[in-house]
């Protein structure tokens, strides 16, 4: 890693009477295992153009009752986690309409994922996982989630799940408490418990081998699906809040903790075969973010309401600022799905003109088990 970090020249572009700034911006790479060829440094692009928004990217508002839990794209659905209701709303992007409403499976839901035949949703109160089918909303399996290898207290062992993500045959649940349980998607059952070296993750993803796990202001860690061996940590000057993969990439994105960004937010790319930090590009703090295919879209907070943003590789981040105030996010069936951070409404919203392209929404990242 280098001693000392690149500078280079950050032009941000913003509409209105704003003169155009010119600030110094470092470069982040990644802090690699030492069995991994050490990475690239990160470049850092300017600053999103926010035009103003048309009223017709906002073309669908759907009720899903109190909203407040995760937006999943996947098995040609939208899924949103009501857990206020505790309850899971299915949205079809054909018809725009919700087709589905049933129980989550017990009290205080927290966790969403939905591979090809079920939806998973993790309950820490019980410290289990529930797989509820998608069409009928039966409870098909109760994954009990048994005491850590480790103790937290005299005599604390209790796991109390958070998050979850599915990929390599397998459901990946986070405890809160800094460890990682597999559960085999063939047998229901806890097959090995991975511990990290911080507790509290923030999100997790699957992608190819490895799953990766955002720690905050501790970075990215890495779990090899093979071994189920941690591999190391990726450290970045942000706080790793947010993370979302199209399986090529790894976006994270978080609150910046390099002093000379201007913004109070990063989004870093990772390049998911190497672990190499290819770019991190100055943004809101993100209130949501999904990968989409070759691109990832951030919602912000904005002096209006929110703020969409769209970043992808080889092209200029754009946003569009006078949106509803916009909170979690998912990506797929042709359209960018944003739920309201006041109440319990999701948005649909149309991509066409962004740089980033309609493609890049045709289809969500998607990673069967």
């Amino acid at each position: 890693m280098p001693s000392q970090r690149d500078r280079l020249r950050v032009g941000a572009a913003v509409v209105g009477a704003v003169a155009l700034l010119a600030v110094v911006g470092r470069i982040t790479s990644s802090e690699a295992p030492a069995s991994q060829p050490r990475p690239a440094p990160a470049t850092m692009r300017a600053l999103p153009q926010r035009p103003h928004l048309p009223e017709r990217w906002v073309t669908q508002q759907l009720a899903v009752g109190h909203g407040g839990g995760p937006l999943i794209f996947g098995a040609g659905s939208l899924w949103v986690g009501a857990w206020p209701d505790r309850e899971v709303v299915r949205i079809d992007p054909r018809s725009n309409r919700v087709t589905a409403r049933f129980p989550a499976g017990g009290m205080n839901p927290t966790g969403l994922a939905v591979d090809a035949t079920t939806v998973w949703v993790v309950h820490p109160d019980t410290d289990e996982v529930v797989r509820v089918a998608p069409g009928t909303g039966r409870v098909v399996a109760r994954i009990r989630l048994g005491p850590l290898p480790f103790e937290i207290g005299p005599g604390d062992r209790r796991f109390l799940p958070s998050l979850v993500a599915v990929g390599a045959g397998a459901g990946w649940v986070a405890s809160a408490r800094g460890a990682v349980a597999r559960i085999d998607a063939a047998s229901n059952r806890v097959v090995a418990v991975i511990k990290l070296a911080r507790q509290v993750p923030e999100g997790i993803v699957v992608a190819g081998r490895v799953v990766w796990v955002a720690e905050g202001g501790h970075g990215v860690a890495r779990i090899d699906t093979a071994t189920n061996r941690l591999l190391g940590t990726i450290r970045l000057d942000m706080q790793a809040e947010r993370v979302a993969t199209d399986g090529g990439a790894i976006w994270v994105g978080g609150r910046s903790t390099d002093p000379s960004f201007e913004t109070a937010g990063a989004v870093a790319r990772i390049d998911a075969a190497t672990g190499h930090v290819r770019e991190i590009v100055q943004s809101a703090v993100p209130t949501g973010l999904a990968a989409g295919v070759g691109a990832v879209w951030v919602t912000e907070r904005d002096a209006g309401g929110g703020a969409l943003e769209c970043i992808a590789p080889d092209a200029s981040p754009a946003g569009m600022t006078g949106l509803p105030a916009l909170g979690e996010l998912a990506v797929g069936g042709g359209a960018i799905w944003a739920a309201d951070r006041h109440g319990s409404l999701v948005y649909r919203l149309e991509p066409d003109r962004f740089p980033c392209s309609a493609a890049s929404v045709l289809t969500g990242p998607a990673a069967t088990p």
